[in-house]
């Protein structure tokens, strides 16, 4: 018959043991004892067991409660874990016999004896039969009641997301280090961190962060490492200020000084430093890297700031030059005062026409216009017309349908400054880009309106609607 048992060698003491028949079998009974580690202290956590390397085995026939004879005296190595398997063959004749079992936890560098447990065991040759399990208690250095201490640092770190280091644990008694001690972590603020065996405190991604607590205990006495989180500070958003810009070539209107606010994935405002500028037309405008734009030529340029791969803003950049007749008439599409913008299937979406003049002479108005308006007709469905502050336009409603709007418009007097000609209200109804145009052809009725075409400087411009 074969008798299989387990011993739990529990590191702050315990009865956690077990043992029992496994059924007959042929052959001598064999003694299987399995050295398990528990850990009843703060709940659970990771434990520290490297202080433990072998375990010592000895068994002795019992007799009326006397060891009469070693039936085997052995050690086997102890995993990091503090398992530990071994199988004793034992010689049973006629009736029950007992053994005693004696378990000894032993550090090897210096032969410390840290565990001890002691019991006996009844094998009867019968049915299965489930026997008591065998006490063991820790022993070694600062054992309960030797005033020991556990000190662990460093204290009051600041961790980003991702960020780790390796946590220093100091055990002493009366000023005296004491080493090999075994201790338990517990991660008490396991949305924050992790904890690994070894000793490894690695800060996870957390939108708030916060403080993050490690306790650390050892028999009779505790401690606990404090330290922050930083909140997941990724970039996740930028908006650039203002929208739009139209400059001349020549002071003080060639130059505007672009703003980038950055949010992260909470809404939280970050550091403007994050953002790098570029100008797609450095010639047109040139672009600092605090988002100061210079004019350069006349044309159109796109600026962006950039805080990260796809985190990112545009807009648009105009320059025209009045010092040459006619000058430079701007034409923008905007949509929320913007060059480009986002918004929802489902969303009203309004686009502006507007006429700025700041780069013509101020001698010439506008007073009479013809406009053409096209768009993507699968994003965005054309709902009506509003007028501006020009004067209401003449609708041609018949191209509306084909994705052509087609609108005329005339002041005697004419007009000067930046004029909205007229407002513009689609539905969004599918994912994509609008791919809005406008273009213009005049009618100058007198010495002092604008006819646009020669100089005219059409802004690019778009609406991007997501799902």
């Amino acid at each position: 018959m074969r008798r299989a048992g387990c011993v739990a060698l529990a590191l702050f003491g315990g009865t956690l043991a077990c043992a029992e028949w496994v059924g007959p079998s042929l052959g001598r009974p064999g003694l299987a004892i399995v050295p398990l580690v528990s850990v009843p202290v703060l709940g659970g956590g990771t434990v520290l067991v490297d202080d433990l390397d072998s375990l010592r085995v000895v068994v002795h026939l019992a007799v009326q409660g006397r060891t009469t004879g070693v039936v085997i005296d052995t050690s086997v190595g102890v995993d990091e874990a503090g398992n530990a398997a071994l199988t004793v063959p034992v010689l049973v004749v006629g009736s029950a016999q007992t053994f005693a079992v004696a378990l000894q936890g032993i550090r090897s560098r210096d032969g410390a004896v840290l565990y001890m447990g002691n019991d006996t065991v009844t094998v009867p040759p019968g049915l299965p039969t489930r026997v008591d399990s065998v006490p063991v208690a820790y022993i070694g250095p600062c054992g309960l009641g030797a005033g020991c201490r556990v000190t662990v640092a460093p204290q009051d770190t600041t961790l980003p997301p991702g960020g780790s280091f390796v946590m220093r644990i100091s055990i002493d008694s009366a000023g005296t280090a004491i080493a090999g001690v075994p201790a338990v972590l517990t991660n008490l603020t396991p949305d924050l961190t992790l904890v690994g065996a070894d000793r490894g405190i690695t800060a996870l991604a957390s939108p708030t962060g916060g403080a993050a607590r490690v306790a650390t205990a050892i028999r009779g006495a505790a401690d606990t490492l404090r330290l922050t989180v930083s909140p997941l500070t990724a970039p996740a958003m930028v908006l650039i200020s203002p929208g739009y810009a139209t400059l001349t070539t020549l002071a003080p209107r060639n130059a505007v000084q672009l703003a980038a606010t950055i949010t992260d994935i909470a809404g939280k405002p970050l550091s403007s430093s994050l953002a790098t500028w570029t100008s797609r037309a450095p010639t047109v405008a040139a672009v600092s890297g605090t988002g100061l734009v210079t004019a350069g030529t006349p044309g159109s340029a796109i600026v962006v700031a950039s805080a990260g791969p796809g985190i990112a803003d545009s807009l648009a950049i105009v320059v025209g030059d009045n010092a040459v007749p006619p000058g430079n008439p701007f034409a923008l599409a905007l949509s929320g005062g913007r060059s480009f913008t986002n918004a929802k299937v489902g969303q009203p979406i309004a686009i502006d026409v507007v006429i700025d003049l700041s780069a013509v002479p101020a001698t010439e108005l506008l007073g009479s216009y013809d406009a053409r308006f096209t768009w993507n007709t699968a994003v965005l469905r054309y709902d009506s017309t509003q007028a501006g502050g020009f004067g209401i336009p003449a609708i041609i409603p018949d191209t509306a349908a084909a994705g052509v709007l087609r609108f005329n418009a005339t002041d005697a007097v004419g007009r000067g400054g930046s004029l909205t000609l007229v407002h513009l209200w689609f539905t969004a109804v599918g994912p994509g880009i609008s791919n809005h145009l406008t273009a213009f052809t005049t009618l100058a009725t007198s010495v002092n309106l604008l006819d646009m075409l020669p100089g005219l400087l059409v802004a690019p411009g778009n609406v991007t609607v997501g799902p």
